[in-house]
């Protein structure tokens, strides 16, 4: 009898178990209360008097066949899959570009990404040209008067647009109102 209880004790606890993780996993994550809409800047100081703005400013689904045309080719394991595509831009909004120290500048790299939403989310690293903005309008660098627009592209689960995207020391933007 005591034997029985155990068993049934041990089933509730699998099946609650269970019923969490699989809630868990269902449920779509929400962009966090302070994060930014899109398109909105946050300043970054990049040498003594010299101030630029970081700002995600796209985040759009895209298909395997956008990674060809761009110049990277995708592997069966990537069958299934979805690229989404990441605009951001930096821009110059106070100082002088020649004053401003080059190294500080805000240029995430591959692993200062995360992305969250219903999906899981594995940054592409490209070495080389790469510009997967809409228009196809990146920019090598900051100009007085241009910023630097680029993209970052990450490979997940199809359907799955993230709700949130943060990028390490900058901040996070939701995708969605």
């Amino acid at each position: 009898m005591i034997r029985m209880h155990r068993t049934l004790a041990l089933t509730a606890l699998v099946a609650a178990t269970a019923g969490i993780a699989l809630t868990g996993c269902s449920s779509p994550q929400e962009a966090p209360d302070d994060a930014r809409a899109l398109g909105t800047g946050v300043a970054v100081e990049v040498g003594t008097g010299v101030e630029m703005s970081f700002a995600i400013d796209d985040v759009r689904e895209g298909k395997l066949s956008d990674l060809a045309e761009m110049g990277l080719q995708s592997t069966p394991s990537d069958e299934g899959k979805t690229p989404y595509f990441v605009t951001y831009s930096v821009t110059l909004t106070d100082g002088d570009i020649a004053d401003a120290d080059r190294s500080a500048l805000p240029v995430p790299k591959t692993d200062e990404w995360k992305l969250t939403g219903t999906g899981t989310y594995q940054p592409i690293q490209v070495i080389g040209q790469f510009d997967c903005t809409p228009d196809g309008n990146a920019t090598a660098g900051v100009a007085p008067d241009a910023p630097l627009v680029a993209c970052q592209a990450f490979l997940g689960d199809a359907d799955a647009l993230p709700t949130a995207i943060e990028v390490k020391d900058l901040g996070t933007w939701a995708t969605k109102d």
